[in-house]
């Protein structure tokens, strides 16, 4: 689409910026916390999502040179997606118990992927046959049917919070919104005013001229460094307080304000193995799907229409079915009992490429082993997102469910960044044979972890914080 709309190479590539605002989204989740109530917010966003969506739909529809718009568009569509997403995690939290929340890992994932075929089928076709303009419009229209859904089913189990005006007066009296009103000011005049417009050529030409370094591009550098940079600046500050003259009974006593998120989270038991394990855990998942096509169709001719088939359905049925069934032993047996096989179930598999890619004729195989390489890899991916997913959580804090998911998930994310990004740099370097290999050695580090990780017995954070702040009251 953006090809279309006349963007240049550089700034098709810069979309993956797109992605920042999941990486980031943990600096606005404890706000989801302290005000309204979950349900709201999901409300809320999907309303916001919904015209948003129109707007590009028009936007999009006018052609020509619009690539810029619609990318301040997509930019906050990213915003209020990733919000969205936190308020999906917390309410799920709110609404639901232990044992419900594990078995009902399977059916969220069933229903993301359901998501993903029907963007990647249906509405692609229609977009294909009846334009942008068309295609964009029926995407609103699901969101906005299922808003109206949502606004009538959904429960209301949260007690609300502080109400979204307070909210509101803080950004004015910060005059957030006075600077972001004067920098749209002079991005929208930039044409008209002419002491604006030198500034701004000299910055676009030194950012166009930045070389390319070490095979990565602009785009790359910030998609990788930005989250790492601002993730790893929060930790070390809070790290900091409470290592000089914050102990942890005090930390967590002053969890009323905006930092509370942070600091009941790194305030933890292991606080910092359960940092590493989430970064760690999907890195060599994303680096096997990142090449995975690529070796598929290049290296074993598989063409697209085998590949839709046999990835999308056999393996999305393989998936889902593995994620339904995990949910549903972790919820019977326990997590503890759980997470060494299914773990070593989800990295293993990734071995089956590399004998692939490692064989004598790969070329040569049949669509029998290809599908049940692919269907085999899939079902492992679906117990280790079983995995994941009640393990996360279990590290939220009940008074801090929106801002502790949100920490999780976008450091999780970062990690799946990095991998994707540097990956086709390695496959040059390894081969697909050894880079196969490296997925799965990419999985042990966070395997090392394991025997470490606390919650595996089922406790909440506060069950296991109350224990510690009762240990020190002796």
């Amino acid at each position: 689409m953006f090809e279309q709309l006349g963007a240049s190479l550089q700034a098709i590539g810069l979309t993956s910026l797109f992605h920042v605002p999941w990486n980031l989204k943990f600096l606005w989740g404890p706000v989801l916390d302290r005000y309204e109530t979950k349900r709201r917010w999901l409300l809320w966003t999907e309303i916001s999502l919904s015209l948003v969506i129109v707007g590009l739909a028009f936007v999009v529809g006018g052609g020509g040179d619009l690539w810029v718009a619609v990318s301040l568009g997509f930019l906050f569509l990213a915003f209020l997606s990733a919000t969205h997403d936190i308020a999906i995690d917390a309410f799920y939290l709110e609404a639901l118990d232990e044992s419900k929340q594990s078995a009902y890992v399977g059916w969220r994932a069933t229903f993301y992927r359901i998501g993903g075929i029907v963007m990647g089928g249906p509405i692609l076709w229609l977009i294909g046959r009846a334009g942008w303009f068309l295609g964009i419009l029926v995407i609103a229209a699901i969101m906005i049917g299922l808003t109206v859904y949502h606004w009538f089913a959904l429960p209301d189990p949260e007690r609300e919070q502080r109400p979204i005006g307070l909210l509101l007066r803080g950004f004015l009296k910060r005059r957030v919104l006075a600077g972001a009103g004067v920098l749209a000011t002079l991005l929208l005049l930039e044409r008209q005013m002419p002491f604006v417009r030198p500034a701004w050529s000299v910055i676009h030409t030194w950012v166009a001229s930045l070389p390319v370094v070490g095979g990565f591009g602009l785009a790359s550098w910030v998609a990788i460094g930005l989250p790492i940079v601002v993730t790893a600046a929060a930790l070390a500050s809070l790290v900091f307080r409470r290592r000089n003259g914050s102990p942890r009974a005090e930390v967590l006593a002053d969890d009323s304000g905006f930092l509370g998120a942070f600091t009941t989270f790194i305030a933890q038991p292991r606080a910092l193995t359960i940092l590493a394990f989430v970064v760690l855990y999907r890195v060599g998942e994303s680096f096997l799907i990142k090449m995975r096509w690529p070796f598929l169709h290049k290296e074993l001719a598989m063409t697209l229409e085998q590949y839709s088939i046999l990835n999308g359905t056999v393996g999305t049925v393989a998936s889902v079915a593995a994620t339904l069934i995990g949910g549903w032993a972790i919820g019977k047996i326990g997590l503890r009992r759980c997470i060494w096989p299914f773990v070593l179930g989800q990295n293993i598999l990734n071995l089956l490429y590399m004998v692939l890619a490692l064989s004598p004729e790969p070329s040569g195989l049949g669509a029998s082993v290809l599908g049940a390489t692919i269907a085999l890899e899939h079902v492992g991916a679906g117990l280790g997102t079983a995995v994941l997913m009640v393990f996360l959580m279990r590290c939220c804090h009940p008074n801090h469910k929106a801002g502790h998911m949100a920490i999780l998930s976008a450091l999780m994310s970062v990690g799946f960044t990095v991998a994707g990004v540097s990956s086709g740099y390695l496959v040059m370097a390894a081969g697909y044979g050894n880079y196969f290999g490296l997925t799965f050695l990419a999985t042990v580090p966070s395997m090392l972890l394991i025997p470490w990780l606390p919650y595996l017995d089922g406790r909440q954070p506060s069950e296991a914080n109350s224990s510690a702040d009762e240990g020190l009251s002796n």
